[in-house]
């Protein structure tokens, strides 16, 4: 991967189809071995295959992701997370956790149409062994437009604007384009109401989308690294309506929240010593070995003498996996500032030292 390269819903409660919540329609049944860090929120009086009510993605050991409005009117003994299990009715697969404890975000308006700060984090009874899935960087480049996201869930996979259908037994997924904000907002469709900390996702003809049952699940997308989330499912106009893209909690707009209530001391690792080489028009940038790193997230950004919004607003970082060495041949002019983070799971180390690129 080169040096400068820029990596290129619904609601809790099954009654209320007439509000303006997201909503997998048109989608397809996921393979059992792919998505092992899908989670299901259930009831904790129902069976799953009757009581699941919402999507979740695992993102630590011992906590999950979701939309803070599937918790909405729920406490720790009302519901439980669901891992393991790609078709609900299975019961001889997956394992159900119970709450230790449910983290809205401070921000969460409960507002029913389009809430701000929609994501909650629940704490699980007990650490889990199954796969994490990572959460995307600040600084990535993961949502530009155009990009493809693929969602999932065990919503309705029908919607005739007045009832959905009953919801999936098998978990479906579904590729979608990500939109631009300006798009989304524009006046035949959400006109403003989605604001910088949301994303948008899907076609403007419709017919493709998350439904009802499906918030708080995941829009991820691929990289050379593996899938990162993106997003989190969070409300729309109807489900899959022309015009009317689902809307998803920004899941990077909130990563300092997230990691602050996850990550303790033994998550996080030591932060990696950083050089900087040129010779000629050719940089390299290396950087230390931490041992407890799974991997190392790049940082760039033009450079300035004194740090300017010239710098800070034009940051973009890729994940460079186990590397710990980059090289890149550079045109005269093209000086940057770069640093590295060391990250275990979704928990990362402090910046290294900021190196500089000058080339004459």
């Amino acid at each position: 991967m080169r040096l400068l390269s820029i990596l290129c819903l619904g609601v809790a409660v099954q009654t209320a189809w007439a509000s303006p919540t997201l909503r997998v329609i048109d989608g397809v049944r996921s393979k059992p071995e792919a998505w092992p860090w899908m989670v299901a929120i259930v009831y904790a009086n129902q069976r799953p295959n009757d009581g699941q009510f919402c999507g979740s993605t695992l993102i630590h050991p011992s906590w999950v992701l979701t939309a803070a409005h599937c918790t909405d009117g729920e406490t720790r003994d009302s519901i439980k997370v669901l891992l393991g299990r790609k078709k609900l009715t299975e019961e001889d697969k997956g394992e159900l956790i119970g709450i230790e404890q449910i983290i809205k975000h401070p921000f969460y308006d409960y507002n029913p149409e389009n809430p701000n700060a929609d994501l909650a984090l629940l704490q699980l009874e007990k650490p889990v062994s199954y796969p994490i899935l990572r959460l995307a960087d600040h600084y990535s480049d993961l949502t530009q437009p155009g990009e493809w996201g693929t969602v999932m869930g065990w919503g309705a996979q029908r919607y005739d604007h007045s009832r959905p259908s009953e919801y999936a037994d098998s978990l479906q997924e579904l590729r979608l384009p990500i939109v631009s904000n300006a798009d989304c907002n524009a006046p035949q469709s959400y006109h403003g109401d989605v604001q910088e900390s949301m994303l948008c996702a899907g076609f403007v003809e419709g017919g493709k989308d998350a439904c009802i049952g499906d918030s708080g699940g995941p829009i991820v997308v691929g990289t050379d690294t593996g899938w990162q989330q993106v997003g989190i499912m969070s409300w729309g106009e109807g489900c899959a309506m022309p015009d009317y893209y689902g809307v998803y909690t920004r899941v990077s707009f909130y990563q300092d929240f997230i990691t602050d209530q996850i990550c303790e001391p033994q998550d996080t690792p030591a932060s990696p010593q950083l050089s900087v080489h040129i010779q000629g028009h050719y940089a390299t940038a290396s950087w230390s070995k931490v041992k407890t790193a799974e991997g190392y997230q790049f940082y760039y950004a033009p450079y300035s003498a004194d740090l300017s919004p010239v710098t800070f607003d034009n940051i973009h970082s890729y994940d460079t996996l186990g590397k710990v060495r980059l090289s890149e041949k550079l045109n005269s002019g093209m000086n940057l500032s770069v640093a590295v983070r060391a990250y275990r799971g979704n928990c990362y180390s402090d910046y290294s030292n900021v190196g500089t690129i000058i080339i004459e």
